[in-house]
């Protein structure tokens, strides 16, 4: 495996140190939070559907849990965007947590050593947040009409690491349904629910933080430069 930037070797460093035998055994559960849904298809010059992946929890009793969080020890925001599309026309108005869990979050296919038997997962934590979103609309030229409602595709916890999207063909399949329609007007602030997950860690000033899972990069090598971190507070 090719050689890491120091920022990140010492991210995973830190949080692959945890990865020992212990009691505890991480539950591999899905994310309980949903929120109503409704349903009318829809276009929208720049839409995006979300990939479906696999839910992120490990189900390891070789990592050992990180110790419990306050509400109050993380901004979620920065977390939040990282679901949302990365063209900007789902803006976050505000977040906050619902609940942390500490568990064992699965490293991304590329993260960590690929020889066999090596870690695999790290410890971490499993987010439930409710945060304030809005569509801004983007991409119309002059003369283009702006619907008055957009869907907007909410994931449900049926698959943990689908993002938002908005607009396009619905994403979901009979009997697969892992996202919850909400007709959303432009600039109308709307109530979603949710998880996000994030790895135990570091920032590059080496203070206390947590790497959130790179749903927009998870396919590909890591790189601290599209790292996103939430800083503990003390």
């Amino acid at each position: 495996m090719k050689t890491l930037p120091n920022t990140l070797a010492f991210v995973l460093a830190v949080g692959l140190a945890g990865c020992q035998s212990g009691d505890k055994k991480a539950a591999e559960t899905e994310a309980p939070f949903t929120v109503p849904a409704s349903s009318a298809p829809a276009t929208h010059p720049a839409a995006t559907t979300p990939t479906a992946a696999p839910a992120p929890a490990a189900n390891s009793s070789t990592v050992s849990l990180p110790a419990a969080l306050p509400l109050t020890a993380l901004d979620v925001v920065p977390a939040v965007r990282q679901l949302l599309p990365a063209e900007g026309y789902v803006q976050t108005v505000s977040a906050k947590p619902l609940n942390i869990e500490p568990m064992a979050v699965a490293l991304p296919p590329l993260w960590g050593s690929l020889k066999p038997g090596a870690a695999r997962s790290m410890s971490g934590y499993r987010i439930g947040y409710e945060a304030v979103v809005k569509w801004v609309p983007k991409g119309y030229g002059p003369g283009q009409k702006v619907p008055a409602t957009m869907p907007l595709y909410v994931p449900n916890g049926k698959d943990s690491l689908a993002r938002f999207s908005l607009g396009g063909i619905n994403p979901n399949l009979p009997g697969q349904e892992k996202y919850t329609v909400m007709e959303v007007a432009p600039n109308k602030p709307v109530t979603v629910r949710g998880v996000v997950y994030a790895f135990t860690g570091k920032d590059g000033q080496q203070k206390p933080a947590l790497v959130v899972y790179p749903y927009r990069h998870r396919g590909g090598m890591p790189d601290a430069s599209k790292m996103v971190f939430l800083p503990i507070n003390q």
